[in-house]
This record gives structure tokens, C-alpha cells and sequence, in this order.
């Protein structure tokens, strides 16, 4: 416990004297700027013609909160103690400095809470408004009730004195506030450090103009020094950033006043208090439009810069969501193989058990023979029993591995093609067949009869792992969404080839076919009637994908009518357009594969 009070008192420590640190630097900061105020004044007076610790108070309560105050005062108050001599001058002098800067951050604390200083527009005409334009007039009132306070008899020029009071104290906050507060903003200096050559450029480009105007005397060149300086201003705030129009005004502001106080430069006239209208005006119209020119570019670089940053986003969430799809996409590929597998197993099983029962009774029988010839107790009955029993046998068991070769064939050709990406030449007709037995496990659980029309021989040079694809999605699509429940029906598999070398492959039922609003949907993915039957919606997605992205054809449905079925065309080239065009000679393709005799023993 004593350890963490003793921790407390030293991190308490280290905040006071970092906040005595702070306000001595504020207080020789305004005391520094009122004496530089000082060396340009105007009226018998001697009101400085910007007061420069009036943007330096509004950026210290800016940036630290209300506990610049102290410091702030003691700036002010002890300059002008210092250089007037008089207590009650100073400490109006200093209250004047304090009060419009602790008004104005309040104000706009509270009309625009937790938004920086020169955030867009709205941001600048809060800040012309609220610090420059109505906070002077406090400090003006206050400065002017301690000049007459000071003991000079001024009262005829009471007006005077405010209205010059009110421009040095808006001045000073337009030209100093926002670089010394700009400046502490994270990042400000980055755009500054990438366009240095062209800040370096803008800053010998000023000194030169301001120089060739202080030494030439006519006057179109002060005439076109104006609007050349007010070009600069303008491509500053193109090029530099708010941090950096904001500087560069400064310094050119800093370069006029001089020249103007020694009679020199494009403001120079015959009047002191005219000069100095004059540059005041021109000064305001300079900062006010670079500062404009600024924010309006900063703040089409932040839209810019939120525009990229959510197109990067969205391109990102995009291409989460295409991996994600095609993960799903493989997943469902990988299901509808694996559902094929289990279907294969279940009927090669069949066969294989009728076999396996056929070769145990003749297995049983030939025993019983080798007895009977062993004991010579074999009858000729018994002789003729066991040849009819053995015929049949061999007729069950040549039966039976006929079939299970077939459905074994074919998975080997439907389950290698789904497996692989290869490019081959293979009979389309036959491979159909070969697809559709492999199927047989999961359609001939339904009531619906399947039949293939159309070609019986049709050569194609493309994928047969698409093609597989295709067909399993369009059939089973049919054979599970296309009719009522326990409503047999009939789904038609009709292969054709056009004259222009295209197929089609049209897949049609008899069945309720579709809505116009599920027409609409048929191949986005993840779209489904049947999620309750565990439907993904990604079947004939995937189906419409392989035609179109890998056969290089198109699919379309016709559904025109209810309870008239639908139809899905499949129509692709017969000859596969190649993935990449990577230059590189295919290999040949093997022959076509001869399914004639797997045809005659289906």
C-alpha cells in the first residue's frame, strides 16, 4: 500500500512539473510574440497591428485544456507590466489575452464536440467564426478598457483603439492558430516531408518575389506582385496540405509586414495607417482563401483516401467470399462424390453377396460329390442334380459379376473424372450412360423413371470431370425438387450436336416446374426450395459454373407453364476452348472409349 501511494505521488510529481513546464513555455512564448506584436503598431495608442499572443493563447487552451491559463496570463500580464509599467494596464492586458481564447474553445467544444480544428468546412467557418471573428471582440473591449485605463486621455478615439484591437487579435489568431495547432496533429508533417521540394520551391519562389518587389518601384510590378503572391498562396494549399499553407502564409505575412513597415513592397503608400489597411486586407483575404483552398483538399484526399480504403475492403470481403464459395463449392463436389461412393458400395454389394451365396452352395455340393466318389455311394441323381445345381450357379455367378463390373466401371470412369481436371477425346453418349448408372443408387430409390434419347455415339474433345459435374446436378436436381411427393414421374436426358459443332444437352421432367421468381434465382448460389431436405443451393450453381466456365457454353431453364415440367439446355462446343492461353501443344488425347458392349449387356 505504501509502495503504491509513493508510486501515485511520484507519477502526481511528474505531472505538476510537467505542467509548470508547459505554462513557463506558453508564458515566454506570449511574451516573446507581444514583443514582436509591439514592433508594428498603429495609432497614438501604439496598438500592435497583429497581436500574436492572442493565436497562441487559443492554441495552447486548444491543445492542453483550461490549465494553460496561468501561464497564459503571466505571459501577457508580465510583457505588458515590463514594457508599460503600469499593474493595472497588465493585468487587463493579460485577462484580455485569456478570457476570448477560454470563450472560444469552449464554444467550440461545445457546438463541435471531439471534432479537430479545420475538420472540412464546416470546421473552417466554425473557426473564422467563433475565434477570429467573435472572439477579438472580447479581448478587443478588454484591451481597449485598459488602454483608457492606462491613464491617456483617448477618449475621443475609443473606437479607434477597439476596431484596431479587434483586427490584431483576429489576425494574430488567423495567422497563428492553426499552424501551431496543426502542426501536433498525428501525421501532419507527412505530406509536408513527401512534397518537400515543392515547399521548398513555393518558399524560394516568395523570397525572390518579395525581394524583386522591394527593390523595383513600378507599378504594375507591385499590381502583378499582389497576384502573384496570391497565386502562391493558392498553390500552396493545392500542394501543401493545411499544416503547410498555414506556415507558408505565415512566413509570407511575416515577409510583407517587414517590408510594409520600411515603406517597401506591393502595400507601401504614402499613409502609414493606409499601408497597413491595406496589407490587414490583404493578409485576410490570403490566409482565409489558402485555408479554404487547404481544407477543401484535404478533404477531397480524406474522401479519396476512405473511398480506397473501402474499395480495398470491399475487394478483401470479396475475395473471402469467392474462397469461401469455392471451398463450399469443392465441399458440395466432394459430397456428391462421396454420396456416389456409398451408392456404388451399397450396390456392388447385392451382387457380390448373391455370388458369394451361389459359389458357398457350390461350394457345399462339390463336397458332398468328393464324399459320395470317395465312398463310392455316387448315384447318377445325385450326379444329375449336381450339374444342374453347378449350370445354375455359374449362370448366377457370371450374371451377378457382370453387373457388379458394370457399376465397378463405371465409377472408375465417373469417379477418376470427378477427381481430376484432365482435357480428353471421349464418346459424350456413352460417358452420359456411364454417369447415369453410377447415379442408379440414388435415383432408383424414387419412383421416377430415367432415359437417355438422342445419340447413341457423339465424340467430344473436352472435360469429362464438368460434364460429370453437370449431369449429377441437373439429374438429382430433378429427381428431388421437380415432383410432389410420391408423384412418379420422368426425367429425359436428349443429347443432340447442331451443325456448327455445339452440343445440347437438354435435361427435361413432367414434373410442377418452377415459379417465375425461383426462375429468377435458379443459379445464384446458396438459392434452394429444399433447405429443409438439406439442400445447399449450390447444385445448379456448380452446374451452371462447369458449363460456362469450363465447357465454354451456356445453361439456360424453361419453365413456361405450371405442372408442365421444365427443361434445362446445356449447350457447349464439342471441341473445349482451352483454360489459359499459355501456348503450350496438349498432348493427344486417348481414343474414344469403345461402351458398346456395356450397352447390349445393360
Amino acid at each position: 500500500m505504501v509502495m503504491h501511494l509513493m508510486h501515485d505521488g511520484g507519477w502526481l510529481m511528474a505531472q505538476a512539473q510537467r505542467l509548470i513546464l508547459a505554462n513557463l513555455f506558453v508564458a515566454l512564448a506570449c511574451a516573446a510574440a507581444g514583443w514582436l506584436g509591439l514592433q508594428v503598431t498603429v495609432g497614438e495608442a501604439a496598438v500592435p497591428l497583429v497581436w500574436p499572443p492572442a493565436g497562441i493563447a487559443f492554441a495552447a487552451l486548444w491543445l492542453r485544456g483550461p490549465s494553460m491559463l496561468p501561464g497564459i496570463f503571466i505571459g501577457a500580464a508580465g510583457f505588458s507590466l515590463i514594457s508599460a509599467g503600469n499593474p493595472v494596464f497588465s493585468l487587463l492586458i493579460g485577462l484580455g489575452t485569456c478570457l476570448p481564447a477560454f470563450v472560444a474553445c469552449t464554444w467550440l467544444h461545445h457546438t463541435r464536440p471531439d471534432q479537430p480544428l479545420l475538420d472540412g468546412p464546416g470546421g473552417l467557418v466554425a473557426f473564422l467564426a467563433i475565434p477570429v471573428l467573435a472572439g477579438p471582440i472580447l479581448s478587443a473591449t478588454v484591451g481597449t478598457v485598459a488602454t483608457v485605463a492606462g491613464g491617456d486621455n483617448l477618449e475621443a478615439a475609443t473606437a479607434s483603439i477597439w476596431i484596431s484591437r479587434w483586427v490584431g487579435d483576429a489576425m494574430g489568431i488567423l495567422l497563428l492558430a492553426p499552424p501551431l495547432v496543426l502542426v501536433t496533429a498525428p501525421g501532419a508533417t507527412s505530406l509536408l516531408r513527401r512534397r518537400w521540394v515543392t515547399a521548398l520551391g513555393l518558399v524560394v519562389g516568395g523570397a525572390a518575389l518579395l525581394t524583386m518587389i522591394a527593390l523595383l518601384e513600378p507599378l504594375w510590378m507591385r499590381e502583378g506582385g499582389r497576384f502573384a503572391l496570391f497565386c502562391l498562396i493558392l498553390t500552396a494549399g493545392l500542394r501543401l496540405g493545411l499544416l503547410g499553407t498555414s506556415l507558408y502564409t505565415l512566413l509570407v505575412a511575416a515577409g510583407l509586414t517587414v517590408m510594409t513597415a520600411h515603406g517597401q513592397g506591393p502595400f507601401a503608400a504614402a499613409d502609414y495607417q493606409t499601408s497597413f489597411a491595406s496589407l490587414l486586407a490583404a493578409l485576410s483575404i490570403l490566409s482565409v482563401a489558402g485555408l479554404a483552398i487547404a481544407t477543401v483538399m484535404a478533404t477531397l484526399r480524406r474522401v479519396m483516401l476512405a473511398e480506397r480504403e473501402a474499395r480495398h475492403q470491399a475487394e478483401q470481403a470479396l475475395a473471402r467470399l469467392c474462397q469461401t464459395q469455392n471451398n463450399l463449392v469443392q465441399a458440395e463436389k466432394m459430397a456428391s462424390l462421396g454420396r456416389l461412393v456409398a451408392g456404388i458400395a451399397h450396390e456392388v454389394n447385392t451382387p457380390v453377396g448373391t455370388a458369394l451365396a451361389a459359389a458357398t452352395r457350390l461350394a457345399n455340393d462339390t463336397r458332398s460329390i468328393e464324399q459320395a466318389l470317395a465312398t463310392g455311394t455316387l448315384r447318377r441323381e445325385q450326379m444329375n442334380e449336381y450339374i444342374d445345381a453347378t449350370s445354375l450357379a455359374a449362370r448366377i455367378l457370371q450374371s451377378n459379376m457382370e453387373r457388379a463390373s458394370r457399376l465397378i466401371e463405371s465409377f472408375k470412369h465417373v469417379a477418376v473424372d470427378r477427381t481430376r481436371q484432365d482435357r480428353r477425346r471421349f464418346d459424350l453418349a456413352g460417358y452420359l450412360e456411364e454417369v447415369v448408372i453410377s447415379l442408379r443408387p440414388q435415383t432408383r430409390k424414387t419412383p421416377h423413371a430415367i432415359a437417355l434419347t438422342g445419340a447413341t455415339r457423339l465424340s467430344v474433345d473436352t472435360y469429362p470431370d464438368a460434364v460429370a459435374q453437370l449431369v449429377t446436378n441437373l439429374l438429382v436436381n430433378a429427381v428431388t425438387h421437380a415432383f410432389p411427393e410420391d408423384q412418379p414421374g420422368r426425367v429425359e436426358l436428349d443429347l443432340r450436336a447442331d451443325p456448327t459443332g455445339w452440343i445440347e444437352l437438354r435435361v427435361r421432367d413432367n414434373g410442377k416446374g418452377m415459379t417465375r421468381e425461383q426462375l429468377e434465382h435458379m443459379f445464384e448460389p446458396f438459392f434452394t426450395t429444399g433447405r429443409e431436405k438439406g439442400g445447399s443451393g449450390l447444385g445448379l450453381y456448380l452446374a451452371y459454373s462447369q458449363v460456362t466456365q469450363k465447357l465454354g457454353g451456356t445453361l439456360i431453364v424453361e419453365s413456361s407453364m405450371p405442372n408442365r415440367g421444365t427443361c434445362f439446355l446445356a449447350r457447349f462446343p464439342a471441341v473445349a476452348p482451352p483454360l489459359s492461353e499459355t501456348g503450350e501443344i496438349r498432348p493427344d488425347p486417348p481414343a474414344p472409349i469403345d461402351l458398346a458392349a456395356k450397352r447390349r449387356s445393360a
